[in-house]
């Protein structure tokens, strides 16, 4: 690990990741109250551990319009490998899929896709069936979840 990480990954550090965690427009003030230092030095903590590529960046999570009518699912897709790049291109094109991870094992593709509806739950996969068998699952309960 390289030593830049190693000091800014002390326990000063850790605090600060775990308040931004918890609310990422905490203010540099309020924040270096919390990790007991002043807003100059949290502040510059903060970009040395951007630059360090310790935080990646920042994130709204959105409710969706309509959670009652709202679709969470699962879809899994055994492409060949040739379809790999247009199956990409259209996980892109598609607002409702919201993540696609290229994966090993017995499937080549996951897509976390939010549709509403069963209606356009079944347009996301049609849109991937050209390239290879689907297989989905319907999300009843989430226990914990980043949306």
């Amino acid at each position: 690990m390289p030593l830049k990480f190693e000091r800014l990954m002390d326990s000063i550090g850790k605090k600060i990741l775990e308040a931004l965690r918890e609310n990422a427009r905490i203010s540099y003030s309020r924040l270096g109250k919390q990790v007991g230092l002043s807003t100059p030095a949290v502040t510059e903590r903060i970009r040395k551990m951007e630059e360090a590529g310790i935080i990646l960046g920042y994130q709204t999570r959105i409710r969706h319009q309509d959670p009652e009518n709202s679709i969470l699912a699962f879809v899994e897709l055994n492409a060949p490998a040739e379809a790999y790049d247009r199956v990409k291109k259209k996980a892109r094109e598609l607002e409702e899929v919201l993540e696609c991870h290229h994966v090993s094992g017995h499937t080549a593709f996951i897509l976390k896709v939010r549709a509403v509806g069963i209606s356009g739950l079944e347009r996301v996969i049609s849109g991937f069936s050209p390239f290879g068998r689907t297989r989905t699952s319907i999300v009843m309960s989430s226990s914990k979840s980043q949306e």
